[in-house]
């Protein structure tokens, strides 16, 4: 038979747990926050376990059976008291029954929630009391207090005013109100700050932009230039090393940046000496899980011709005016995780007009379009880019009156043509707003 070894702590807890064929032991050194040998959480019906208490707090061992359980707990002011029991390959179901029952108490499951509290009392008179909410959904958070309701009770949504009403049995209403105040979380913050740039081919490459890279939620990581394998479990944003070609058939690719790196005086620089053109810098900010839009381009309207035909087929001619937008879009919806990385869905759309196809007068739209998700830590700046243009121009210079000389005039005069190649850059930093005074927060 083998030797429970015993711990120092007053309160503690034991729990071995039996899979049904191999004995696996987990001691808990404190009630709260234990894993079990192979760091798999205990599910809930597929395996049985056995479980030691002496002297201990019974909020301890329903907190550590509730996370054992892979399950979130929420226990009334009323769980207090020592415990002290012991269970043999019991299931998980069954031994938080039995030791809630032997100590008068009840419990409720609800969206992966165990409540646990006082028994109730059904022959008490109904209440009405009204809990008003700052960040949840009224709506969607009374549908989820219903749950831990009685079967006369309700909870009804004011989305006017984001109150809730609730109705029921005092014990009831505590336990609504219990749930409410952990489903009423304030929601995270994230600004997005944004800088369009035209650079040389060259620039990118100066600034130390490490090409192709992008996160997704499946076994690999995929890139625009060349593919990169990359653990599911790692952290750090995937990249491969700088391409000279256009990765893929629409010409975008990501990069990052750390930010270590000084953008804005590195940009402010390159301008200054003419390496770039920054063409906008916007700045907006938004709530987890919710999309920020921005645009950066030119709208402008182009005279077309109007033909309309009567009844009597008549047809008369006119001109009107047809918008065009061009530019860049971005949807950009960030994701923030408990350790302070953004997972962002990307949308890009890049438009330019093209006056060699029209219709009626109507330049056509060129467009460009990339949706991709990236990973990325708190203030690190992703880069798209593989936008490229290319602009000719063509010089002329003579020396006058002497060019006009027949025959030896072309000894004075000199022609030049050329294509300057530029990239489009657009660099995207996100940063989660902290609850302090000294956060910036965009207007």
């Amino acid at each position: 038979m083998p030797v429970r070894p015993r711990l120092t702590r007053a309160n503690r807890v034991i729990i071995l747990f039996l899979p049904v064929i191999i004995l696996t032991r987990v001691l808990l050194g404190t009630a709260y926050g234990a894993e079990n040998a192979s760091g798999v959480p205990l599910k809930r019906g597929d395996r049985l376990f056995s479980i030691e208490v002496r002297d201990a707090e019974i909020a301890d061992v329903l907190k550590a059976l509730a996370q054992q359980g892979d399950m979130n707990i929420i226990l009334g002011p009323d769980v207090a008291g020592k415990i002290s029991v012991s269970f043999k390959e019991i299931g998980f179901k069954d031994a938080i029954e039995m030791i809630i029952k032997a100590h008068g108490l009840t419990y409720t499951v609800q969206n992966n929630i165990l409540w646990a509290g006082k028994r109730v009392d059904t022959t008490g008179e109904m209440v009405m009391e009204t809990v008003r909410l700052n960040y949840g959904d009224a709506a969607s958070a009374a549908a989820q207090v219903k749950g831990v309701m009685s079967a006369d009770g309700n909870a009804i949504a004011d989305q006017r005013t984001g109150a809730i009403f609730l109705r029921d049995l005092p014990v009831y209403v505590q336990r609504a109100k219990s749930l409410l105040k952990t489903l009423d979380a304030q929601t995270p913050q994230v600004v997005i700050e944004a800088r369009i740039v035209e650079a040389a081919n060259s620039f990118a490459r100066e600034l130390g932009i490490q090409w192709g890279g992008s996160y997704t939620e499946g076994k690999n990581v995929y890139t625009g230039s060349s593919a990169l394998p990359a653990s599911p479990g790692g952290r750090n944003f995937a990249v491969n090393l700088p391409s000279a070609s256009t990765a893929g058939g629409l010409g975008l690719v990501l990069g990052n940046l750390s930010k270590k790196l000084m953008l804005d005086v590195q940009l402010s620089a390159a301008e200054s000496r003419g390496e770039v053109r920054i063409i906008s810098s916007p700045k907006i900010s938004t709530i987890n899980n919710k999309p920020a839009a921005i645009h950066s381009g030119l709208t402008f309207r182009v005279k077309s011709n109007l033909t309309t035909t009567g009844a009597a087929a008549s047809t008369a001619a006119g001109t009107g005016l047809e918008t065009i937008k061009t530019g860049i879009d971005l949807t950009v919806t960030p994701r923030i995780s408990d350790d302070d990385y953004i997972l962002m869905q990307i949308n890009t759309t890049k438009s330019d007009p093209d006056f060699t196809h029209t219709v009626d007068g109507i330049p056509g739209v060129s467009e460009k379009s990339a949706s991709t998700y990236v990973l990325v830590k708190d203030g690190d700046t992703v880069v798209i880019g593989g936008l490229y243009k290319s602009i000719d121009s063509e010089a002329r210079a003579s020396v006058p009156f002497l060019e006009a000389i027949p025959l030896i005039g072309v000894l004075f005069k000199n022609s030049s043509k050329n294509r300057l190649h530029e990239e489009l850059l657009v660099f995207i930093t996100p940063r989660i707003v902290k609850n302090d005074a000294n956060t910036e927060v965009p207007n």
